[in-house]
């Protein structure tokens, strides 16, 4: 793998887990200030390394909580892949001029754990730092990176409780969330963006006639068909048993529409192991943001009527919420 796609894997294992630039959680918190104390250091940190920059996800000590990627210590820590210890940073030609030296705070000294994700992408570190030299045993080390890996364990906790296991689509919890964050961004003048439904045709008639293990694997398929389709930034969620949502992000009723379609059209290509003379089909309902919405919940279900709606037009086809009726357009029907 070269450097390219192995940098655009660790950057999809970061957005897996959906925590950049999230509210201050308390176990995170409390990790850091344990940490703080247990090295006695003026600064601890839990950071997250995007493209771009370094990120403090939980911190004490520190004066900013963003830090462009070029002078992050922890980016020769994620590099690196093992604990990195910095006795001396007057004394390191990597780190002499940086700016963060040489100005405020003033770092001197450094050690740092990578957070490493369970296949392997290290995606930030926990990490101290101090305002003189400081020369850290070997139990030190491996304190820091036991901490580390409770730190992962516990983003994978918070992962399994947002996504789906059958279908690693979010959860209806996580998807809602997801829609209550845009609404705030939409309210304050963000970006067009629309919630589509949708709802697996027959899937009853599947199960019984080839049985729920079957019906899974129909599932488990549309869902990686539609995971796969849609843009970076978008979200896709499982709703109920068969009902799954998607939140387009900076979409217009148009885009919409169109996105809708290849979707659709999609599902409806899709093939299935050991069954390739199964076809199905889904029903699609779309709701463009609009202020009238009070919660995601709403949201959701405008969508959702949709859905009947074009269900009761007969099915495998996509409609638009009912005041913008006149965009919907229908499917291939069969």
């Amino acid at each position: 793998m070269s450097l390219t796609d192995k940098e655009a894997a660790r950057l999809a294992a970061l957005q897996r887990y959906e925590i950049l630039d999230t509210e201050p959680e308390v176990e995170f918190d409390l990790m850091i200030g344990l940490l703080r104390s247990i090295y006695a250091v003026p600064m601890a940190a839990m950071t997250l390394i995007d493209d771009q920059r370094l990120w403090l996800k939980s911190h004490s000590g520190a004066t900013e909580v963003d830090i462009p990627r070029c002078h992050a210590f922890c980016d020769q820590t994620i590099r690196d892949n093992k604990v990195v210890q910095i006795v001396d940073t007057l004394s390191d030609p990597r780190f002499r001029d940086n700016p963060y030296v040489v100005g405020a705070p003033h770092v001197r000294s450094y050690l740092g754990a990578p957070l490493t994700t369970p296949d392997g992408h290290n995606i930030g570190t926990i990490c101290i730092a101090d305002t003189i030299p400081r020369d850290y045993t070997a139990v030190d080390r491996e304190v820091l990176a036991d901490l580390a890996r409770l730190a992962v364990i516990q983003l994978e906790l918070r992962l399994q409780a947002t996504e789906d296991q059958q279908t690693t689509a979010a959860t209806r919890r996580a998807f809602l969330s997801v829609l209550r964050r845009a609404m705030d961004r939409a309210r304050r003048n963000g970006p067009p963006s629309a919630v589509v439904t949708f709802d697996l045709d027959h899937l009853k008639l599947i199960n019984d006639t080839h049985g729920h293990a079957f019906g899974d694997v129909v599932l488990s398929t549309v869902a990686r068909t539609i995971r796969g389709m849609i843009r970076r930034g978008d979200q896709f969620g499982r709703l109920s048993g068969e009902e799954f949502g998607i939140y387009l992000e900076n979409a217009t009723p148009e885009a919409a529409v169109q996105v809708t379609e290849r979707l659709r059209q999609a599902v409806e290509d899709t093939r299935f192991p050991g069954h390739p003379e199964v076809r199905v089909t889904a029903s699609f309902g779309i709701a463009p943001w609009s202020p009238a919405y009070t919660s995601a919940e709403a949201w959701v279900a405008a969508a959702d009527v949709s859905v009947k709606a074009a269900k009761a037009a007969g099915r495998n086809r996509s409609e638009m919420t009912p005041d913008k009726r006149d965009r919907a357009v229908p499917g291939l029907l069969h």
